[in-house]
């Protein structure tokens, strides 16, 4: 998957364009973020009616989010941007261009994140943020499940790669799940106060992978 994903993203895909080459084309970031509809229909209970309790991430309530859609789409095109001005590979899943007839959503998300150095996700006000937590949380659980993950949090022992995953949110974010990352996962969670924060915290994140890759004790993947 990670060569698929470095030959693709020179290549235009749907209403995303071809993105340029950057100096670090091996250091893959995997951004994540409510931008369009996530399938959770493999996670919810068997009973669960999918009208009422499925989430959507292009259902956006404009009394309780400070964003519309395209507005979040944008702001994790302009972080994507602004990382690879900096020499990281960074991509979204739709810069890929997989069908989902190939691959659901949610498997797109556990492979990208699987094959990427590092992995963050962007999580605004949109509203309604059980849907962020649902995705995070099903990431998470796939790529961090290990024997000392199993039993409570407070003796669950995170593998290293969790080191590889970060969380940045605004400030009036509230989920349960995201709360539970740091404390369970051990992975970072950040809050950011607008597009120029968004981009700072994520390169700051972006080069402490690359040298712990470079220098400290995580495994280089290119």
């Amino acid at each position: 998957m990670r060569q698929r994903i470095i030959d693709n993203l020179p290549r235009a895909a749907g209403d995303s364009d071809a993105l340029a080459p950057v100096r670090r084309e091996q250091l893959l970031v995997y951004l994540m973020g409510p931008y369009r509809t996530f399938d959770v229909d493999a996670l919810l209970p068997t009973d669960a009616d999918v009208e009422t309790d499925a989430p959507s991430f292009a259902t956006w309530d404009e009394s309780n989010g400070e964003y519309a859609e395209d507005e979040v789409l944008r702001l994790l095109q302009e972080t994507r941007d602004c990382l690879r001005d900096r020499g990281f590979n960074a991509f979204l899943a739709i810069d890929v261009g997989i069908p989902l007839d190939e691959m659901d959503a949610a498997t797109q998300s556990i492979a990208f994140a699987q094959a990427s150095n590092a992995t963050i996700f962007i999580a605004p006000q949109v509203g309604d943020n059980l849907g962020v937590g649902i995705e995070i949380g099903s990431v998470l659980e796939d790529i961090l499940s290990t024997a000392g993950m199993q039993g409570p949090a407070a003796d669950a022992t995170p593998p290293a790669r969790a080191r590889r995953i970060m969380v940045a949110t605004e400030p009036s974010v509230r989920s349960a799940m995201l709360g539970a990352v740091h404390a369970r996962w051990d992975a970072s969670v950040r809050t950011f106060t607008d597009a120029a924060d968004c981009c700072r915290l994520c390169a700051q994140f972006c080069t402490h992978i690359q040298n712990e890759e470079l220098y400290g004790s995580l495994d280089r993947l290119d």
